[in-house]
């Protein structure tokens, strides 16, 4: 009991002088986006409406850059960057398959080839996500306590550690980074983090950040992104490795109710929706300062037109399945761009 007490003093303490540190002030580079849905060349133009300056896409890990060229060249177009999500569910992927996000860094990443033959070279890549909530028990039936759960950590940073060398190399482009997962899903369990770098020690040192997905109210999201900070600093990891909200989102079908919410009222309208995400955001920023390198709002359309069912998952979009805004919903996200530049 006494040596709980002791390591949850000993995070609370880590986690205060971090927030001492990073409250400053608001970093320049900080970007707000949104999660593009599954067909990203098809939706481009109706994402464009938003304003936003980049957008997160999955492309599977074993993609060429032929694959994801007309995907880079349509958002491009619109002045719109992509953060590429190197997809693999339910699964730790190959070696020859972690080496390969080094050919999307050298296309895509700046002065990457791809950029010599077409326009918006400013929007080059900069980083590349790891995984897809590799971390969570949903994609395998086992989550931390699990037999095999330990071994999937170990597996998964060994595999960041090929891609992060990879891209870093010859075949690649040093500008360019891999961001790994490091939020515990949720669980309270800092087995995940422990795996990782009981597989890789100095995986720190490999990374350009960490991503996180802290769907929920207030006391959720503080807690899984409190638990982070710890658990990463626990391992040796500097407070300097920048934080990458890659998914972050309330649903709302404005006040249709939904079959749940993350801990939100399933019953949401757009314009409570609005200013709970804006009030969120802003939350998040002020609490974590300028470690909070991205945050990427799930997700641009709804997958599913209004009030046709009760599934949370189809109702997480800032605009509606065909493109039209929703409410007062788009509108504070708008604003809520605006604010952070």
């Amino acid at each position: 009991m006494l040596r709980i007490l002791a390591l949850a003093i000993a995070a609370a303490l880590a986690v205060s002088i971090y927030l001492t540190a990073f409250r400053a002030g608001t970093s320049p580079s900080f970007e707000l986006g949104v999660v593009s849905n599954a067909d990203p060349t098809v939706v481009a133009a109706k994402i464009g409406r938003l304003g936003v300056p980049i957008v997160r896409v999955e492309f599977p890990i074993g993609a060429s850059p032929a694959q994801l060229a007309p995907v880079i060249a349509a958002f491009a177009r619109r002045h719109i960057g992509v953060l590429p999500l190197a997809g693999f569910r339910g699964r730790i992927p190959s070696s020859v398959e972690a080496r390969n996000v080094a050919t999307w860094a050298r296309a895509f990443g700046p002065a990457g080839s791809f950029w010599a033959h077409h326009p918006g070279g400013s929007l080059a890549i900069r980083e590349i996500e790891f995984g897809n909530e590799t971390n969570q028990a949903y994609q395998y039936d086992c989550g931390p306590g699990c037999g095999s759960f330990a071994e999937r950590g170990h597996a998964y940073a060994l595999a960041v550690k090929q891609a992060a060398e990879a891209v870093a190399g010859a075949q690649g482009n040093p500008q360019v980074g891999v961001l790994a997962i490091a939020d515990n899903g949720g669980t309270g369990s800092a087995e995940w983090v422990n795996a990782m770098f009981d597989a890789v020690p100095d995986l720190a040192s490999r990374v350009a950040g960490w991503t996180a997905h802290p769907y929920g109210p207030r006391a959720v999201w503080q807690a899984l992104l409190d638990q982070l900070v710890a658990e990463t600093q626990a391992r040796g990891a500097p407070v300097t490795v920048p934080i990458y909200i890659t998914e972050l989102g309330i649903a709302s079908d404005d006040g249709h109710c939904l079959n749940n919410n993350f801990g939100w009222n399933p019953c949401l309208s757009y314009a409570e929706t609005g200013a709970a995400l804006a009030s969120t955001v802003t939350a998040i920023r002020a609490r974590y300062g300028t470690r909070i390198r991205a945050i990427f709002v799930f997700q641009a359309l709804d997958q599913r037109l209004p009030h046709l069912d009760s599934n949370r998952e189809h109702y997480f979009g800032i605009l509606t399945a065909n493109g039209r805004p929703k409410g007062a919903l788009t509108k504070d996200f708008r604003a809520l761009l605006r604010s952070q530049h």
